[in-house]
């Protein structure tokens, strides 16, 4: 008995064991009970998404690349679908994608148009003289933006701007004397849409036919015939040898037959170079929509569905189907 009675005097007492054995299993309630509520409402919100998801994109199983994908990102894009999916089958072809991405350059080409007299005449007002400054544009500019200043502010202040926006402002400069044709200071109306729409202006499409003839029209006869349209040389192997690539050739004289000689005469004016560079032209949307097709299409069955549209997301909403202006400004 001695040997029971001497470890029994070793064992701590109830009374010191009970407060830590309390305060263990009540920190061990409390973690239960918040990881429960935190896994509750994750899973909650994930039900939540996916059903969003399910309802809004048909035939889409909404797997975890779609949880990532914001809101708004899911909710353009869907529009977008829809609206291009003229017979509603939940599929779109690429004919339908094209005819879609033509509507939306019409859409912002005729918008530019017919918006630029009006910001014109709101900026032109010191003085009222018929011409737009670059003081009057800077300050317009600075002022729709929230920010205190002119073209004339000090270089502390200038200094202060936000990186983005001292490079929106030297982006905007380059652009403007670009499009000064007649006077660097100031533009006229038409050179104000240039600046603002160089996609949209008559004289930049006009200064590409002029780019297409210099390098084409071999005869200087102001007219391109299929041949010269189809010159396409790639090396110039010296003493007047040139590298042709015959594919290439090929394709253009099928390009010149069907989208350029309107009137089957075997030669170009530039009536028809000046629609053939016009960016309402449906070539356009047919190669744009081809590209997107030929990056989206994953399972190559000719059509794309709501769920390899938001696989490839970021292609389409950097172009002309979701934003058109930012694409075309990107290229000009």
């Amino acid at each position: 008995m001695a040997k029971p009675a001497k470890f029994l005097r070793n064992v701590p007492r109830w009374s010191t064991l009970f407060p830590v054995v309390l305060y263990v299993l009540f920190i061990l309630c409390i973690l239960v009970l918040a990881f429960s509520s935190r896994q509750s409402q994750s899973d909650g919100k994930l039900r939540h998404a996916e059903h969003g998801v399910a309802n809004d994109i048909p035939n889409v199983p909404a797997p975890l690349v779609y949880r990532k994908l914001e809101e708004g990102v899911v909710k353009e894009l869907s529009a977008a679908f829809a609206k291009a999916d003229t017979n509603g089958d939940k599929h779109l072809t690429v004919q339908e994608l094209a005819k879609f991405i033509n509507f939306k350059i019409r859409e912002h080409i005729d918008e530019a148009i017919r918006t630029n007299p009006m910001m014109f005449v709101e900026i032109d007002h010191k003085p009222r003289d018929g011409l737009v400054s670059w003081d009057e544009y800077q300050s317009y500019w600075l002022h729709e933006r929230g920010i205190q200043g002119d073209s004339h502010m000090k270089k502390g202040m200038f200094d202060k701007l936000d990186r983005k926006v001292k490079e929106s402002i030297a982006r905007d400069k380059a652009h403007w004397m670009e499009a000064a044709r007649t006077d660097p200071l100031s533009l006229t109306l038409d050179e104000f849409l240039s600046f603002r729409h160089p996609e949209s202006s008559t004289v930049n499409l006009l200064n590409l036919v002029d780019d297409i003839l210099r390098q084409f029209d071999v005869d200087g006869d102001d007219h391109l015939t299929i041949e010269e349209f189809s010159d396409v040389q790639t090396t110039d192997l010296g003493e007047g040898k040139k590298f042709i690539l015959w594919q290439n050739v090929r394709e253009r004289k099928e390009e010149f037959a069907k989208v350029i000689d309107k009137n089957r005469d075997g030669k170009a004016d530039r009536g028809e170079l000046l629609s053939y560079v016009d960016p309402r032209h449906p070539r356009y949307a047919i190669q744009e929509a081809s590209t997107l097709f030929s990056l989206a299409d994953t399972n190559n069955d000719k059509t794309l569905v709501m769920h390899e549209m938001l696989a490839s997301s970021s292609i389409f909403i950097s172009s002309k189907m979701i934003h058109t202006a930012e694409s075309f400004h990107d290229e000009f």
